[in-house]
């Protein structure tokens, strides 16, 4: 299978498990092999990245220089997708779910890209102010809970835990994301926001 075809089938297994099927899984290589190329993840979702991080740009405009920037917007990309999977190859352990870790890794960069996806077409409208304000918090404030399910629903089935733990690690999920993006900010110069700017 090319990678551009087996990408397209995890993404229809992403979407399987984003409406509650656990036979999303089915459609992705949960195999070793393919946990490592579910990195490829990462590369596909590189056209809706960069626009997003052009949006973040121009709401939290760095002060640092060019150079500084684009370094850390690397480095932080990358880590972005492999801070987690480390994490989860802990937990796995500790939960005696090893076995499953692999299932684990396809299932969370695939459902990522798919987030990465669906964040293309969400943050311009809450970014910009396209809803009045307070339909548009609503709005974000129920993607971000509808993202924190989507994930919570992924660890479950992906290692076989219960609805606690497995929110529990969406929740560090969660946690860990906000720490790089704030991390990015401060690294950028571009947090706090200067006075007077939007």
């Amino acid at each position: 299978m090319s990678p551009l075809a087996e990408a397209a089938t995890a993404l229809y297994g992403a979407w399987r498990l984003a409406c509650r099927d656990p036979g999303g899984l089915r459609f992705m290589d949960t195999s070793m092999a393919g946990a490592r190329r579910s990195f490829r993840a990462a590369l596909f979702a590189l056209p809706a990245a960069i626009p997003l991080m052009l949006m973040r740009l121009s709401y939290f405009p760095p002060r640092a220089d060019t150079a500084r920037v684009v370094a850390v917007e690397i480095i932080a990309y990358a880590i972005g997708w492999t801070a987690f999977p480390v994490i989860v190859h802990a937990a796995a352990r500790v939960a005696e779910r090893a076995h499953r870790y692999a299932i684990m890794v396809a299932a969370y960069n695939w459902i990522s890209l798919a987030q990465v996806l669906l964040l293309l077409v969400a943050t311009p409208i809450t970014l910009w102010g396209v809803l009045p304000a307070p339909l548009d918090s609503l709005i974000e404030f129920a993607l971000r809970l509808a993202l924190l399910a989507y994930m919570a629903f992924t660890i479950r089935v992906a290692l076989d835990l219960s609805w606690g733990a497995a929110i529990g690690l969406a929740l560090v999920e969660f946690m860990l994301g906000l720490s790089i993006f704030r991390t990015l900010l401060a690294l950028e110069d571009a947090w706090p926001l200067p006075p007077g700017a939007v």
